[in-house]
């Protein structure tokens, strides 16, 4: 079945007022900016973590592209209120597996009020390799964006 133009609208709207609302959530405001992309095919980050949200007639699948960088680590100390040097993979997995429960929480909230009985996973961190099996799922409708930090490109969704 395919989605009519009108919810795909609300989609794209709803995707990004869930992207800014996850990422606000705890951090100033102000150092924030997310845009949006026409595409993700070039970025060069190492990894993404995959959450997917179905019902009977659609799935939705988010991915949530990163690196662990130095920049990365310093967001989720600031975030956890730790040194960067106490960010070990373990904690910077699991805030940023976090965020991408809160960014579908959202999604699925949104979405929820227009269609009932939604299922929803849990995130799945994979490598960018993974990413050329996504072209298999011959998506009717796309959305992507940037979430910039301190006028720095943190994470891709």
């Amino acid at each position: 079945m395919l989605v009519n133009d009108e919810f795909k609208s609300e989609l794209k709207h709803i995707f990004k007022s869930g992207y800014e609302e996850t990422l606000l959530s705890g951090t100033d405001k102000d150092r924030w900016l997310v845009k949006e992309k026409t595409s993700l095919k070039n970025i060069e980050e190492e990894e993404f973590y995959v959450l997917t949200m179905s019902s009977q007639l659609f799935r939705i699948i988010v991915l949530l592209h990163f690196t662990i960088s130095d920049d990365t680590r310093q967001f989720v100390s600031e975030v956890l209120n730790i040194p960067a040097t106490n960010v070990d993979d373990e904690k910077f997995y699991d805030y940023i597996g976090e965020i991408g429960n809160s960014f579908l929480g959202s999604i699925k909230r949104d979405v929820g009020r227009f269609v009932p009985s939604l299922g929803m996973s849990t995130p799945n961190r994979l490598n960018k390799g993974c990413l050329k099996y996504m072209d298999i799922l011959n998506s009717d409708f796309e959305a992507h964006a940037v979430a910039v930090f301190d006028d720095t490109e943190l994470f891709y969704s």
